[in-house]
């Protein structure tokens, strides 16, 4: 590390936002750190090592939130005007640590993130190294490519490697700087779009594909090498897959840049659905009766909270309880993270072993199913972290109907284990935790499961339910998605050559 001090702010804003979800995200559903709680939440001591001593660190805001429907408009001004503001107040610096995800949508808005980082080059100056840390299920458009040096993406899906993301965006900002050059950087727009649940990296062809990005780096001798495979959800047209590689060689990281795309296009047609068993809930509910090895897991996909869908959608309860195999066949059902802080509101005030007699679910988003009605025991309230601060609230209610027991939540929240090895450094608000042992059949508000579920489970069924995150596209309406774009199309042949950056945008 030189021994000249570097100035680099920090700031930044994330979110997935799903543009087929009725919820809309306001500012009170953000997580805001500020200062040294910014700074200590990122822990770049640890993961980066001695070479961040040599910095004054300039933290301005980072704002997050669960994945839900657009972002209110003032909200998304509020935090974009705060980081413009926090960084023209702090001067000159020599760097940003620009913390993005690449899948907001800001409600009638499209580009949120590209404006964002169109603000911040102008107020931070061509001079200025600018490093973002982003999601493989975000979008990296050339816009985007044209405005930052470096960006990162996660490797891994489901995210075990979040920490070392936001590591290789401050280490690679920190050579950028200590060698004093800008990298060439490489673009490669990918035209297609396909979900998170057939792109996971714990399975092939994900696996070789986005394993192939560390050997990639080696053999062109790049700084880095990354993919996004785009965010399936939201209809803007940014949203698409891309590669994208940084280094000092002009024809390695064209050559790495292009074999990347290369390989993910030509195993387009092998992503499919990670699950070994998927099908509509009917399909689920018949696999669940059959007897596979328990506990069954069924991924309610639809209503992914993890993807931005409400978390209250009714039809997988629904069909489930007027199912009369449910009653028949004994078989014990976990219906968690539903959302309806209405009625968790009534069975705090009911209290455990009382009876909570109204309709539940589907307060936001009732398109598809109504609330379901029925006599609730409460058998438990549950307790977890408050939205803001270190202090427990209840965040739920265990109730149950007949064989059939629900999770009720005041707020979208995953259903994992608080040690889940994917949020190993991000906090859970909100989460109401059950064991699930002694349960048959735990449905979960997520697509492909998170480590600690899989770890669970003893089989997985991925039921294509409706809602804003459905798996089944030809359900849901894209107007605005740039076409040709697979899976929508197929009969094309896209255009693959990468485009060359060396200086930024401004």
């Amino acid at each position: 590390m030189s021994a000249t001090r570097r100035r680099i702010a920090v700031a930044g804003i994330s979110h997935e936002s799903s543009t087929f979800s009725l919820h809309r995200t306001t500012l009170a559903d953000f997580t805001l750190l500020r200062g040294d709680a910014l700074l200590d939440a990122l822990n770049l001591a640890a993961t980066v090592g001695a070479a961040v001593d040599d910095v004054d660190w300039l933290p301005i805001v980072r704002a997050t939130a669960t994945p839900g429907g657009p972002i209110d408009p003032a909200a998304w001004d509020a935090v974009e005007n705060e980081i413009v503001d926090g960084l023209a107040a702090a001067g000159p610096v020599d760097g940003v640590y620009l913390f993005l995800h690449g899948a907001v949508n800001v409600f009638g808005r499209f580009a949120a993130e590209e404006r964002l980082a169109r603000r911040v080059r102008e107020t931070v100056g061509s001079d200025a190294v600018i490093s973002a840390s982003m999601d493989t299920h975000g979008n990296f458009s050339p816009e985007l490519a044209a405005l930052v040096d470096l960006a990162c993406a996660h490797r891994h899906a489901p995210h075990i490697d979040i920490p070392e993301t936001h590591a290789r965006a401050v280490r690679s900002l920190l050579a950028v700087l200590d060698r004093g050059e800008r990298p060439f950087r490489a673009h490669v727009r990918i035209p297609s779009l396909l979900p998170g649940e057939r792109t996971s990296t714990v399975v092939e062809p994900g696996l070789s594909v986005f394993g192939d990005l560390l050997p990639s780096i080696d053999r062109w001798g790049v700084l880095d090498a990354n993919l996004w495979v785009g965010f399936a959800w939201a209809d803007e047209p940014r949203n698409s897959a891309a590669s994208f590689v940084t280094g000092y060689d002009e024809a390695s990281v064209l050559a790495c840049a292009e074999h990347l795309a290369r390989l993910y296009w030509d195993a387009r047609e092998r992503f499919v659905i990670v699950s070994d068993h998927s099908g509509s809930w009917q399909e689920a509910l018949d696999f669940a009766f059959d007897a596979p090895q328990s506990p069954l897991y069924i991924s309610d996909s639809g209503d992914n909270v993890s993807a931005g869908s409400t978390g209250d959608i009714t039809v997988a309860l629904a069909a489930t309880l007027a199912d009369r195999r449910v009653a028949d066949s004994g078989t014990e059902f976990l219906f968690t993270g539903l959302v309806d802080p209405v009625s968790l509101a009534a069975a705090v005030e009911v209290g455990e072993g009382g009876t909570l007699e109204r309709a539940i679910g589907a307060q936001w988003d009732d398109r598809y199913a109504p609330p379901v009605p029925g006599s609730w025991t409460v058998e438990r309230l549950l307790t977890g972290l408050a939205a803001t601060g270190d202090e427990e609230t209840v965040t739920g209610a265990l109730v149950r109907s007949a064989a059939v027991s629900v999770v009720l939540q005041a707020q979208r929240a995953y259903f994992v284990r608080p040690d889940d090895a994917a949020f190993q450094t991000v906090r859970l608000p909100g989460l109401a935790w059950v064991d699930p042992g002694g349960y048959d059949v735990v449905v979960v508000k997520n697509g492909y499961l998170f480590p600690g579920q899989v770890a669970d489970a003893g089989s997985h069924f991925m039921a294509l339910t409706p809602g804003g995150t459905d798996l089944d596209f030809d359900r849901l309406e894209f107007e605005n998605v740039s076409r040709p774009m697979f899976p929508f199309d197929r009969d094309f042949e896209p255009d693959l050559a990468p485009t060359l950056l060396k200086e930024v945008s401004s």
